[in-house]
């Protein structure tokens, strides 16, 4: 998994940031399962057929095109915002890579100001991990939650796989054993 940051060029910026003894321990994006996916598409299906035959028996055929378009469009903001999100977790903090309308912008969240890790929606390996800020701290980080894009309350790294060691890296390092 560490190599794939190097062919990716979304992560060329991320690579850029890392400054002088920055050791990088996970890289890693979202991912849906397939079942995620599955799901996901069914409901689309589902939805624009019901929508579809209504508006055939109520002959209000723009509706059909205008649904189908909206529906067609949150599908394709949920794979293109989980495609342009990434982090990087390194041995002095966690640099996210958040999609921002058609660009990227690039956070960074040190890990001595990070009270707790919590596991958040947890499926099989697989989860979203929001962190928890010591209190007087700040961020300007702004992460949703890539399935229903609501924004989160705190920091989180969304939808990864093998969730829990991702928490034991960013654990060791809010203790500075990284």
């Amino acid at each position: 998994m560490k190599n794939e940051i190097l062919d990716d060029i979304f992560n060329d910026k991320l690579r850029d940031q890392l400054e002088e003894g920055e050791v990088i321990f996970w890289d890693g994006k979202p991912r849906f399962s397939n079942y995620s996916r599955f799901v996901a598409s069914f409901f689309i299906i589902f939805s624009f057929g019901i929508i579809f035959c209504t508006s055939i028996i109520d002959k209000d055929y723009w509706w059909t095109l205008f649904t189908g378009l909206g529906l067609t469009y949150s599908l394709f903001n949920i794979f293109l915002q989980q495609r342009r999100t990434r982090y990087l977790i390194t041995n002095q903090r966690i640099i996210f890579q958040l999609p921002k309308r058609r660009k990227v912008e690039i956070h960074s969240l040190p890990l001595n100001q990070l009270e707790e890790v919590v596991v958040k929606e947890k499926v099989n390996k697989n989860g979203t991990l929001e962190l928890i800020l010591k209190e007087p701290f700040k961020t300007k980080i702004k992460t949703v939650d890539i399935r229903n894009s609501h924004p989160r309350e705190h920091p989180t790294i969304e939808i990864i796989e093998n969730v829990l060691e991702v928490k034991s890296y960013i654990e060791k390092g809010i203790q500075g054993e990284l």
